[in-house]
């Protein structure tokens, strides 16, 4: 899962998003939970649900390809530059079992 920041302005009026994949942080950035899924055929948003927001990415999991994808496309998604899609953590994820760990992209 990796965790999008987009600052945003005026975040004294920000709703607060108590449950979903949005949530917004204390210096007006927005999170998005993001399921990232690589080894896609094209990159698409796939589901959203309560935990995160489901993206697959065509790119393979190795050398950081995936993380790079995703940061461009969802760069594209939203109509941001791609400085301003900050990946906070990204975490390792096979089919059955999860093994956190984090590291810096963008």
């Amino acid at each position: 899962m990796a965790m999008s920041k987009k600052k945003v302005k005026n975040s004294a009026k920000l709703p607060q998003a108590a449950q979903g994949p949005v949530k917004f942080d204390k210096d007006g950035s927005v999170l998005v939970v993001i399921h990232a899924k690589p080894g896609a055929k094209q990159n698409a948003v796939t589901d959203v649900s309560e935990g995160a927001v489901g993206v697959a990415i065509a790119a393979p999991p190795t050398n950081g390809e995936a993380n790079a994808e995703l940061v461009r496309y969802l760069a594209k998604v939203l109509g941001l530059k791609k400085s301003e899609v900050i990946l906070d953590k990204v975490c390792c994820q096979p089919r059955d079992t999860s093994y956190p760990g984090s590291a810096e992209g963008g």
